[in-house]
């Protein structure tokens, strides 16, 4: 039997995202982050002096590499994780400039038409339990962001994703040995993976057992959540390069809002 650690009965999106998350997860890196902020500082329109929001900026990569390109201004990062946000703050060298929040996104602390840009990257959405509830995100990114203000949505290419889901993949980190399986619940319409992590080969009763659940909005979900949360959806890309977006082959969703 696995191991809990903590809390079964917390959301996934609680458990999941510690400090075991960044060995998983380190192919992200700054310099990935530093490829991406062209395209998103020029969908977000920053001028010097702006305030950029960093929603759900986990270890702040993308939140070091906008404020590394801004002549001017502040970056906020806002993460629930208080271990990725450890890691986020001991790594910010321009604490004059980037803060970084713990807080819930159904729930952001900032007054409104407070900020000139929002974005939230790498599926950092779609983890509640109802459509209700990131209804409710989309608003609030809508009550902060000031008049024209943008907002950068980078999601799941849903479609895509289903169709070419690769069900079970193995790895070594850290001298654990690391078992993904995905799959897609259609009753749900969420995209699941279940994450095991192994020391020992022989004995699996210490093993962790994670979870991750994403609501498989495609991007005609996407569009209209948008507009019914006030924003106004200007374009949609397939990377965070700004490519052309397809359905069958894109492998990610980001859509440009307005408010």
């Amino acid at each position: 039997m696995a191991k809990t650690t903590k809390n079964e009965k917390e959301p996934w999106y609680v458990r999941a995202f510690n400090a075991d998350y960044l060995a998983r997860y380190k192919h992200r890196s700054d310099e990935l982050a530093q490829t991406e902020l062209p395209f998103v500082l020029g969908a977000l329109q920053v001028k010097p002096g702006a305030t950029v929001l960093d929603l759900c900026c986990g270890a702040g990569r993308h939140s070091r590499a906008l404020i590394a390109a801004m002549t001017s201004g502040r970056v906020i990062g806002l993460d629930l994780s208080g271990d990725l946000l450890h890691d986020a703050q001991t790594k910010n060298t321009a604490k004059d400039r980037v803060f970084f929040v713990r807080a819930d996104m159904r729930r952001i602390p900032l007054a409104s038409n407070s900020v000139d840009g929002v974005a939230n990257l790498f599926t950092s959405f779609g983890y509640f339990k109802t459509d209700r509830e990131h209804l409710k995100v989309l608003r609030e990114v809508a009550r902060v962001l000031k008049p024209g203000g943008r907002f950068v949505l980078d999601f799941l290419n849903c479609d895509r994703v289903i169709a070419t889901l690769v069900k079970r993949s193995e790895s070594e980190i850290n001298g654990c040995r690391v078992i993904e399986s995905r799959r897609y619940d259609t009753r749900s319409q969420r995209i699941i993976k279940t994450i095991r992590i192994s020391k020992s080969a022989a004995d699996s009763t210490g093993d962790e057992v994670l979870r991750e659940s994403i609501r498989a909005y495609s991007s005609t979900d996407l569009k209209a959540m948008l507009k019914e949360a006030g924003l106004h959806p200007i374009s949609v890309h397939g990377d965070l390069n700004g490519g052309a977006f397809d359905t069958l082959e894109s492998m990610r969703c980001v859509w440009v809002s307005e408010a």
